[in-house]
């Protein structure tokens, strides 16, 4: 027995959210624990009194939108490629 496309397709996106909450909780316990270590460290502190930690904040951080992105925004891609199945499947019904 062949399983839905559908079914198959939606436990993808299942699986890459839970992936993107789990880049979620180490992005926010890792950078809690760079702040704190920054914050503790002696030197001259710039930017809301950090002196290093911010930009790996900003870089990480870009990474983390790109991927949330991709998860939440690209239901279009997977419209197309559940309707690219749906059509095959039709094609293969008339000939």
């Amino acid at each position: 027995m062949e399983r839905d496309p559908a079914l198959i397709l939606a436990e993808k996106h299942v699986e890459s959210v839970r992936d993107f909450f789990y880049h979620l909780m180490v992005f926010v316990v890792v950078n809690a624990v760079l702040v704190i270590v920054d914050l503790r460290a002696t030197g001259e502190q710039t930017v809301l009194g950090l002196d290093w930690a911010y930009w790996l904040i900003l870089f990480w951080g870009l990474g983390l939108a790109g991927h949330g992105i991709s998860v939440f925004f690209d239901n279009y891609r997977v419209a197309k490629e559940y309707e690219a199945l749906k059509a095959k499947e039709h094609e293969a019904l008339r000939g």
